[in-house]
């Protein structure tokens, strides 16, 4: 693939500005400016992201109050409440907020997240029937239910009081006749870039406000944090003042769950950022859900037992050693078919029988990055394929799939990343017209563009300087990263390194000035 790079604009007399008048560098007052942030003003509030100053009003939410009012009456008389999450991290993460908050506000309150394989997402018939047996009075959804509206007729005709948090999008399957609290229900609700637990939070604040408890809501700003940055919401306005405070609270005095990962991981006593948590503690916590069984992440994150939490940390290490394997080896036979059925189509289809589902999608981001064009990995089950799709450069995926939609069962998703379920016999001709549809595509849409947010000489780069970039933290969608790009640079002294030696290791010269590089993998 040859990369693209587009450098954003920034006003040279407004960059001075604010390098003046924050003591910025150069390069880091460029990237605010090509940003959108051209006052001083707009900057120190960017700079300084506040939950106190950014949280928004949780009523906003359409539905919130709704949902709030059943579940005061649930606490009041006694209810056993069943919080029915999601089995990645957004739901698990969720689910642990509202039910320990449920908890510490008196209620008799019951976490439950449903099994990957055998229930399915969602309010499922199994996952309900297996639910059953906490003996529920009431069900209140946390990153799930806004699709399930036969599933809640059903759950409503067993006696059981049914109430709906989430943020996916809203289609034609809203439950009808229970609270709905979906910042998405509303065109213009700003809190639409709310993870599930985002929600879930904003639902503790109000309980917790009506019950006495106004400042509960801030003890979970670390669950928060963690799934906002797995559900990758956008990085800005209330999620980056949440995420600001979840990391300063994980770093200034980690509860037992948190403290047990980190030790586990090797980060004990390092800083933890956004951009960390994607590699250390979220793919642990994940892994269980992929692996079918979400119970041991969510029972860690209900614990505050260090010595418990320690146990359950090192199972859940061994759950990821696991989902690892699986991964390289089914990347290993994926790799192998997709090299004998590769012939310079644009859209690259590959499918096997018993193909473990939880991995699907990133076994097809690793063929993305092999052969430059956008892949899915399909299980078969019978006369069932069901394949995760990932994209490149600007292709819209999910477009794409949306095309050919006749030959689907059902398919979800966006323009990077997409679900599909098709009938085992429509393979062939779903790879076939899926390669017609990108053959129409220009050349340029399937290279990866990279957005250039300051030109910069390798000698700003000291480390006082860099040290600064971290002022522009959280990162995460919506607030990347920055990139710089430097010119008439050399590569002396390249060199593999790492255990394996498969890391590439550098220094970059300009002739004047010199800059150790590192890239990974």
């Amino acid at each position: 693939m040859t990369a693209q790079f587009s450098i954003r604009e920034a006003d040279p007399q407004i960059v001075a500005r604010l390098a003046h008048d924050l003591g910025l560098p150069r390069f880091i007052a460029t990237t605010l400016v090509a940003r959108g942030i051209t006052t001083v003003r707009a900057a120190k509030r960017f700079l300084n992201p506040s939950l106190d100053r950014d949280w928004r009003n949780p009523l906003e939410i359409p539905g919130l109050a709704e949902v709030a009012d059943g579940l005061i009456d649930a606490i009041r008389e006694k209810k056993r409440i069943v919080v029915f999450g999601d089995f990645d991290l957004d739901g698990i993460s969720a689910t642990t907020v509202l039910t320990r908050g449920l908890r510490a506000l008196g209620a008799c309150a019951f976490p439950f997240v449903p099994r990957r394989f055998e229930e399915g997402y969602g309010i499922t018939a199994a996952a309900f029937e297996r639910a059953r047996a906490l003996e529920p009075d009431v069900i209140v959804t946390v990153d799930c239910g806004i699709a399930c509206k036969n599933e809640v007729a059903d759950i409503l005709k067993a006696g059981v009081e049914v109430y709906i948090t989430d943020h996916h999008e809203a289609a034609d399957l809203v439950p009808e006749g229970v609270p709905v609290a979906d910042p998405k229900m509303s065109e213009d609700c700003p809190s639409a870039i709310l993870a599930g637990v985002g929600v879930a939070l904003k639902l503790v604040q109000v309980l917790g406000s009506r019950l006495g408890f106004p400042h509960l809501w801030r003890s979970y700003t670390d669950f928060a944090t963690l799934g906002t940055v797995a559900d990758l919401m956008p990085m800005r306005d209330e999620n980056r003042a949440l995420v600001a405070d979840g990391l300063a609270r994980m770093n200034t005095n980690p509860r037992p769950c948190i403290a047990a990962l980190l030790a586990t991981t090797g980060q004990a006593g390092k800083p933890l950022s956004a951009t960390n948590l994607s590699f250390s503690l979220i793919p642990r916590l994940n892994a269980a859900g992929r692996m079918g069984n979400a119970d041991l992440a969510l029972d860690l994150l209900m614990c505050d037992n260090y010595g418990e939490c320690c146990a359950m940390a090192e199972a859940l290490e061994d759950v990821n050693n696991q989902r690892r394997a699986i991964e390289a080896e089914l990347s290993d036979i994926a790799k192998e078919q997709a090299s004998r059925i590769y012939h310079g189509q644009r859209a690259l289809v590959v499918a096997g029988e018993g193909w473990h589902e939880g991995v699907k999608g990133i076994v097809a981001s690793r063929l993305v990055n092999t052969y430059g064009v956008p892949a899915l990995l399909f299980t078969i089950d019978g006369d069932e394929a069901r394949g995760s799709g990932r994209s490149v450069g600007n292709v819209n995926l999910f477009e794409a799939v949306e095309s050919i939609s006749y030959l689907t069962k059902r398919f979800g998703g966006h323009g990077a990343a997409v679900g599909v379920t098709i009938p085992t016999k429509n393979l062939k001709a779903f790879a076939q017209r899926l390669d017609a549809y990108m053959q129409k595509l220009p050349e340029a849409a399937f290279h990866p563009l990279t957005e250039v947010d300051a030109l910069v000489s390798l000698d700003e780069l000291t480390l006082e300087s860099v040290a600064l970039v971290e002022r522009l933290a959280p990162f995460g969608q919506e607030n990347p990263q920055p990139t710089f790009l430097a010119r008439n640079v050399t590569l002396v002294n390249t060199r593999a390194v790492g255990q394996t030696k498969d890391h590439f290791a550098c220094t970059l010269t300009n002739g004047r000035a010199s800059v150790a590089g590192i890239m990974f993998h």
